[in-house]
């Protein structure tokens, strides 16, 4: 995991070249604004895998230029919420996923937890038509899975409430 201002990052790159990364960003409008108040989820793939010339190491890279990126709204966050309290077993009513469409593509959201209870696992998969564009998938740990709970739960409050709370300037 790596921070990023006001994102929550795992990175998890593998010696194959096959890993991903996603990110979650708390979006709120800003006044006069009307489409957000959401978590942003963004997948990418594993672009390059890490290698160490002359006793320097240069980390894997991911192609955040493809990412995929989905509009998590109340509702979809408390689906997550459930499934990493324990309380469903994979998300949506079709035990397939959240389904999401936007701009002629239809995006699924995959979270599950693993069979040997090491984690959940989190996808997100890309169709346009009968066209697969995109496909990505890993593993969060236990600990990382604990966290994102926690930031989602959080996130909750603000999306709903945050107009209620005073902050100067805001």
């Amino acid at each position: 995991r790596k921070d990023q201002r006001g994102r929550l990052v795992f990175y998890h790159a593998n010696g194959k070249g096959t890993g991903a990364a996603v990110q979650f960003e708390l979006r709120m409008n800003r006044n006069g604004e009307g489409s957000y108040d959401c978590i942003f989820m963004e997948m990418a793939l594993q672009k390059t895998t890490a290698s160490s010339v002359g006793g320097e190491r240069t980390p894997a890279t991911f192609d955040w230029g493809r990412k995929v990126t989905v509009k998590l709204d109340f509702n979809d966050i408390c689906e997550m919420l459930l499934v990493l309290e324990g309380q469903k077993e994979t998300l949506g009513s079709n035990k397939n996923g959240l389904y999401h469409e936007a701009k002629g593509a239809s995006v699924l959201i995959a979270l599950e937890k693993d069979a040997g209870q090491s984690g959940y696992y989190v996808g997100i998969s890309k169709k346009r038509g009968a066209e697969q564009v995109f496909k990505g998938r890993m593993l969060l740990s236990q600990t990382e899975s604990l966290g994102l709970r926690h930031i989602l739960q959080a996130s909750l409050f603000w999306m709903v409430f945050r107009r209620n709370v005073c902050f100067e300037g805001a």
